[in-house]
């Protein structure tokens, strides 16, 4: 509003000691606080009045949620009227800096002929209003003026409309989302941004991602930047290690969640019989690699460990359930002294590549006296060359 250009006498500065100060950020922390609690309460209120009007009148909950309007800005209708006052401000600042290019007129000081603005009449304020509008409506026609400050800007609340669209939309239907903006282009300054519409999306993101979401968004941002050229692409020996190790955790990792049936299940290589076998009675089957240690600590080069990957894809190395009696036969076997790591256990064979496989043949079973009373089977009609005749002897009839 003009009148907030106004100048202001500002108070003196009053310096305040270390627990004042203290004092004053607690106060601060509390009043949010307590606001944050009034508003969860109204949002109660709200949903708990909403469910009982569709329990009344037999409607959905959500038809009287966007009723109340719960928060969503995009759902709200903007008022565009002119006001007679902005239009002879606007007019008022032209005459007064026309021809003016240096010490041109603030608008504390437009603001104060407003005797002027009294006097004007009711048809003379019309007539500023269409004039006003007409003006805006030239000015929208023409191209925006798009400098790096305006696309910060307009990065910066769009993206605050967004996240009041998802809460309120969390608020509403109970959803879940989180989304992260970057720069495609480095002609305009903007922090990496990232929302999440609760504590445990970015607990998600954090525990079964394993991902940061600070880095997340700086590592988004540097790909965008570079056009898709990713820099952590396995393009040498060091990377497709790191890489290959990586995809061996994720796939054991896998495997186990999903025998187990425990999302939050971990594989520990250096506890494997404590951490995995007793505790979730399972093994894993079809390690192809010669050693059994920390991914850190494998050795054996490359091509072992994508024999690895390979066999986790095909799903020939996996975890498998056990009973508690082979539980309990492993426990004694390593109190002898054996050793029933991973790459002791034999490896599965590979899966068929085709349904038809030749089977030996078998042996003739013998016949049990019951069975030589049964018909013989029919026998299928074989062509055949025809047979010589064969000459009957005289002593056949």
């Amino acid at each position: 509003h003009p009148r907030r250009l106004m100048t202001r006498t500002r108070g003196p500065y009053v310096k305040v000691s270390k627990e004042f100060r203290a004092l004053l950020t607690h106060r601060r922390h509390e009043k949010r606080m307590n606001e944050e609690g009034e508003v969860q309460a109204v949002l109660c209120y709200l949903e708990d009045k909403a469910i009982e009007l569709a329990r009344i009148f037999k409607k959905p909950r959500r038809h009287y949620l966007e009723r109340f309007c719960l928060g969503s800005k995009l759902q709200r209708a903007k008022r565009g009227k002119t006001s007679a006052w902005s239009a002879w401000v606007h007019f008022k600042g032209v005459r007064s800096n026309t021809g003016k290019y240096i010490g041109r007129t603030k608008m504390s000081d437009i603001i104060k002929d407003k005797a002027e603005y009294d006097e004007l009449t009711e048809d003379e304020k019309k007539a500023l209003v269409a004039e006003f509008d007409e003006f805006k409506s030239r000015a929208a026609k023409r191209p925006p003026n798009i400098t790096a400050r305006t696309k910060s800007t307009e990065c910066a609340k769009s993206f605050q409309a967004v996240r009041d669209e998802l809460e309120a939309l969390s608020q509403r239907a109970g959803i879940e989302a989180f989304v992260f903006m970057v720069r495609s282009t480095s002609d305009f300054q903007m922090t990496p941004k990232a929302f999440f519409t609760s504590a445990a999306c970015e607990h998600f993101m954090r525990v079964y991602l394993r991902r940061d979401a600070a880095r997340t968004a700086t590592d988004f941002e540097s790909a965008m930047l570079s056009k898709g050229i990713f820099t952590s692409a396995a393009t040498n020996h060091k990377n497709r290690v790191i890489e290959a190790k990586q995809n061996i955790r994720a796939g054991l990792r896998a495997s186990l969640c999903e025998v187990t049936k425990d999302a939050s299940a971990t594989v520990e290589f250096t506890r494997y019989e404590v951490a995995i076998v007793r505790k979730y009675h399972i093994k894993l089957v079809g390690w192809n690699h010669p050693q059994w240690a920390n991914l850190s600590d494998l050795k054996g080069g490359i091509e072992a460990l994508e024999n690895v990957v390979a066999a986790i894809a095909n799903n020939t190395c996996r975890f498998v359930e056990i009973t508690a009696d082979e539980v309990e036969e492993r426990r004694q076997k390593i109190a002898d002294g054996a050793v029933l790591t991973p790459e002791t256990e034999p490896r599965l064979p590979p899966p068929p590549t085709s349904t038809l496989i030749s089977s030996p043949p078998s042996q003739p079973t013998p016949l049990s006296s019951a069975e030589h009373c049964l018909p013989p089977p029919p026998t299928t009609l074989i062509s055949s060359p025809p047979s010589q005749p064969t000459p009957v002897s005289s002593a056949e009839p």
